[in-house]
């Protein structure tokens, strides 16, 4: 479909209307402070938001899960054959009544785990900030395999225990390719 110039100018000050429109506008203090809006200064982040930017939701054996924690995951690199990986997780506990939260960590037949096998209790955690823990997995073949995080919450003087599913793809690593990033490895 062709357009005429004319048309082309009409998509194009839309365009430029809407650029025009997503541009941050300053004002002085003392302006703000008079009109009686609130300023746009940065408040502070909460530690359970600023991970959620960069990690995924483990998932709940049970749903909803019964537990009063979030975990989240992400890897550090991408899981090859034969090369051992980096996991990091962040247990995030929802509520104030969590007294304490352990547990262990374990990978499906095909996927060794090199380090990190014991979460340690972690006693009176603080609601939304995140417990972190590190894990290394080392794939022994080609696959899709669950690395399982079973956790143990004391909270309001019950204990609980939990699954969490992460999945993980490995993938045979290119010739001579240990050690170096993904895109070296292509090239």
């Amino acid at each position: 479909m062709t357009r005429s110039p004319a048309g082309n100018l009409v998509l194009i000050l839309a365009a430029a209307a809407l650029f025009s429109g997503c541009g941050s506008h300053s004002s002085s203090d003392g302006a703000t402070a008079q009109s009686g809006t609130k300023s746009l200064a940065k408040k502070p982040v909460n530690p359970a938001e600023e991970i959620s930017r960069n990690m995924v939701s483990a998932v709940a054996s049970n749903k909803p899960s019964t537990l009063p924690v979030q975990v989240k995951f992400e890897l550090r690199d991408r899981p090859d054959v034969g090369r051992p990986v980096a996991l990091d997780l962040a247990i995030v506990p929802m509520s104030a009544s969590v007294d304490r939260v352990f547990g262990k960590v374990e990978g499906e037949d095909g996927l060794e785990l090199v380090e990190g096998a014991e979460i340690a209790a972690s006693d009176r955690p603080q609601e939304g900030v995140p417990i972190r823990h590190s894990v290394k997995v080392l794939p022994k073949r080609a696959g899709i395999f669950m690395v399982r995080a079973a956790l143990t919450v004391d909270a309001a003087g019950v204990s609980s225990t939990e699954s969490y599913s992460i999945p993980l793809i490995a993938d045979a690593a290119a010739p001579g390719a240990a050690g170096k990033p993904a895109t070296a490895a292509a090239q």
